[in-house]
């Protein structure tokens, strides 16, 4: 089982789990980052990714999510494959034109159950992303 381990990225003056990953569709791949976050259920993205996979907001199912201050932002929910630490699987990811944050957010579902560990060493600032056996 090999695992990799994922410097944090330095985001407006603070070291931050942001890490890479790929989103595909049929047709194409988009590669971006994300913030890794074990607080966030769900997993959205900006807008302009999905634009960037050819695909427009009205072919995902449209839904409402709540964010962190409470509010609730429009969203279009996709199932696409994702590359993150070299493990590829289908999960449902959200866009959305609303995000407030000035990154793409990596929640839990669909996301860190394909991984056996997900350790935040905020220490060394790094993650560590260890497969499933």
């Amino acid at each position: 089982m090999h695992s990799l381990a994922v410097h944090y990225t330095l985001y407006r003056r603070r070291w931050s789990p942001i890490i890479p990953l790929t989103l595909r569709c049929s047709h194409r791949s988009v590669q971006a980052d994300g913030y890794l976050d074990s607080g966030a259920f769900y997993s959205v993205f900006r807008l302009e990714l999905l634009l960037r996979l050819g695909l427009q907001p009205r072919q995902g199912k449209a839904r409402y999510m709540v964010v962190g201050d409470g509010s609730f932002i429009p969203v279009s929910i996709f199932k696409l494959s994702v590359q993150i630490a070299g493990e590829r699987f289908i999960s449902d990811i959200a866009f959305s034109d609303r995000l407030g944050v000035g990154f793409n957010l990596i929640g839990r579902k669909g996301i860190f159950e394909h991984f056996d560990e997900i350790i935040f060493r905020e220490r060394r600032r790094e993650v560590e992303l260890r497969p499933r056996p």
